[in-house]
């Protein structure tokens, strides 16, 4: 178990906490226990899509591997979460304060929860952290407005990039959409054969790998950054 003084060194490391001196989070300790849970790897979900958002939760240590099905069922994305990160702080309040993905302890894993009942109490007194959340916030609010965007493109890769980009908004590195060609191509607005060329091509070129009924995304940020070089 580590002693006090690396765990409050993890947790200043911590987003919505860089800033935050050890002494104010020794203060709070009692209050927010701020006691960390470590969790070996596993294929059981520590949170299920649609779970009750009730505490404020980071990860400190390890990666988690989340999941999220479109309503309807049609299609799944699975990305990837690396600490030191903040878990789906944009759905503790609001109209529907619940998870929008599953999430599965791909390696052993140091997680801090913190309720949100103790937020307005405690950390929210913080200028610093006050300062950190609206931020963040304001970073999410403003990529998923951009994503939003009418996309008016005549060529179909752009398309196939934005739809992509707007099913992977704070993601990065490897990614998966597991989708059928004929539900992705009512998507994109192309014909199921037009699609298909175009993700084998990908595939051929090493930018994906292609299975029956999903594909993975190697790298999504350089994957992405191709659409600035598609000719219109």
């Amino acid at each position: 178990m580590q002693n006090l003084a690396q765990r409050y060194a993890l947790f200043t490391r911590l987003p919505l906490l860089q800033g935050i001196s050890s002494k104010e989070l020794l203060g709070w300790e009692e209050a927010l226990r701020l006691d960390p849970d470590e969790l070996p790897a596993s294929t059981l979900p520590i949170i299920r899509q649609g779970d009750t958002c009730s505490s404020l939760l980071f990860l400190a240590k390890g990666k988690l591997l989340r999941e999220h099905w479109s309503s309807d069922g049609v299609y799944a994305t699975r990305s990837h979460l690396k600490a030191p990160a903040v878990i789906e702080v944009d759905r503790l309040f609001g109209l529907t304060p619940i998870y929008e993905y599953t999430y599965r302890a791909e390696t052993d894993v140091t997680l801090l929860n913190i309720r949100k009942t103790l937020l307005d109490s405690h950390l929210m007194k913080s200028e610093v952290f006050r300062l950190n959340i609206l931020n963040m916030l304001s970073a999410i609010a403003q990529k998923r407005a951009a994503a939003l965007k009418p996309c008016l493109q005549d060529n179909k890769e752009k398309r196939m990039y934005h739809f992509i980009h707007t099913l992977f908004l704070n993601c990065e590195g490897e990614v998966e959409l597991i989708i059928q060609m004929k539900d992705l191509a009512r998507y994109v607005g192309e014909t199921r054969l037009t699609i298909s060329r175009m993700l084998n091509r990908w595939d051929k070129e090493g930018h994906i790998r292609l299975g029956r009924g999903h594909f993975i995304i190697y790298d999504l940020q350089a994957f992405l950054e191709q659409k600035e070089n598609t000719k219109p």
